[in-house]
């Protein structure tokens, strides 16, 4: 039999502790939904004695840590108007629903500092020369919680805030679309400086057809999932055609033209001139699973006006360009990170396995380039997508016509 513990108490080892759920209104200042606090007891009568003044000191240092009174939320995009620092981060903050609150209350930090230092001017007046002076000041500004100079770390959050912030202005049209983002590079090394290792940093190679297969069961078998027909559909599709994630989730049932023996999907869009391109689908049963797709879209209700008539209308849009791809691409990382080897690639590896197959199968580049929409100008489906992949087919084929062409061994 399992007791049920009073209201608002926790285990935590073998003492008792309290856990005070954050009001909304103060979620998205804080960071946090919850404080759990410990009461230094194991015993549950001491534990009930304390609860209740645990409680109030915490909800006390909420409202001291906010100036006594709560923050309101994150003010409705729609009534935001101008252009100013203040205006265009409350709107970005407001849209980007894929951050996360401690992310958010972070990001909201930095900008607050950069609109104090600037003097919330417009962001069309937002220049290299600006930026540059901005983190001469972080440099030179002690922490307010320690005392001392910002470390390294958290400049570098300074600058990757500031230069997705710059990226959202550029989304928006505010600012000059030919100017280098001024936020870039802000922390450029010195001469004789050495270069700090990224421990983030990832070496992903194509996925492997086991993998992929892999993805695929563990989609199959849970029906639980949101976007259960449209994933396993995607993933199908990502395999054969070598597409980004987004190119497929954007499709309109007008970009696609049925042929009988194959399917022909149109992308006028594209991040490149080289990217807008048609891309065929010719095995029969992935133009069996495509057709499918087309007869459901068709009776699927929308998620919202703008996915009338598309391919995948029931997915959501997100993030602050609205993107199809943004919610689904969360769900299928989520699937994808229940795979053993999930650390070595993730879902642009299936455009790496494409290219890398295509090299295998000695298709000439300027063909591979115009199947996976690359420019003609820089090789970089060898020197990128497919560097690490497997190219052994290739190798030895190349091989075997030195070893033709030099007229065999030495004798």
């Amino acid at each position: 039999m399992t007791l049920e513990l009073p209201k608002y108490l926790l285990k935590r080892g073998s003492n008792f502790a309290v856990r005070f759920s954050v009001p909304k209104e103060y979620q998205t200042v804080t960071g946090r939904k919850e404080v759990v606090r410990s009461l230094g007891t194991s015993d549950l009568y001491e534990a009930l004695g304390k609860r209740d003044a645990v409680l109030k000191q915490i909800e006390g240092e909420l409202k001291d840590q906010l100036g006594g009174r709560p923050t309101a939320p994150m003010v409705n995009p729609e009534k935001l108007e101008g252009s100013t620092v203040r205006v265009t981060f409350h709107r970005w903050l407001s849209q980007a629903d894929g951050i996360n609150n401690k992310t958010r209350q972070r990001y909201r930090q930095h900008l607050e500092a950069f609109e104090a230092f600037t003097g919330d001017i417009e962001v069309s007046e937002i220049n290299r020369s600006l930026a540059l002076r901005f983190m001469d000041h972080l440099k030179s500004t002690p922490s307010e919680r320690t005392g001392e100079k910002l470390s390294e770390r958290s400049l570098q959050s300074y600058q990757s805030c500031l230069a997705s912030y710059w990226r959202v202005l550029d989304h928006w049209g505010l600012v000059d679309p030919d100017a280098r983002n001024p936020f870039s590079s802000l922390l450029r090394r010195l001469a004789g400086q050495r270069k700090q290792k990224d421990p983030r940093a990832k070496s992903l190679r194509p996925v492997i057809r086991e993998e992929a297969e892999a993805l695929l069961s563990r989609i199959a078998g849970n029906d639980r999932l949101k976007y259960h027909r449209e994933m396993y559909v995607i993933v199908r599709l990502l395999w054969v055609t070598a597409c980004r994630l987004n190119e497929l989730c954007s499709r309109s049932l007008d970009d696609i033209d049925d042929r009988g023996d194959h399917i022909r999907i149109n992308i006028p869009q594209s991040k490149t001139d080289a990217g807008k391109r048609v891309v065929m689908v010719v095995g029969q049963g992935d133009c069996e699973l495509l057709r499918d797709a087309m007869k459901r879209a068709k009776v699927d209700v929308p998620s919202c006006p703008d996915n009338e008539g598309m391919l995948f209308p029931r997915l959501a849009l997100g993030g602050y360009d609205r993107k199809a791809s943004h919610y689904i691409g969360k769900s299928l990382e989520a699937v994808r990170k229940t795979i053993p080897t999930h650390a070595e690639w993730d879902m642009h590896s299936f455009r790496r396995t494409g290219v890398s197959a295509l090299v295998n199968a000695g298709v000439a580049k300027e063909a591979r380039n115009l199947a996976v929409g690359h420019s003609n100008k820089d090789d970089i489906g060898m020197s990128v997508y497919a560097k690490r992949g497997d190219l052994s087919e290739v190798i030895k084929a190349t091989f075997d016509a030195l070893y033709e062409e030099l007229g065999g061994s030495l004798q």
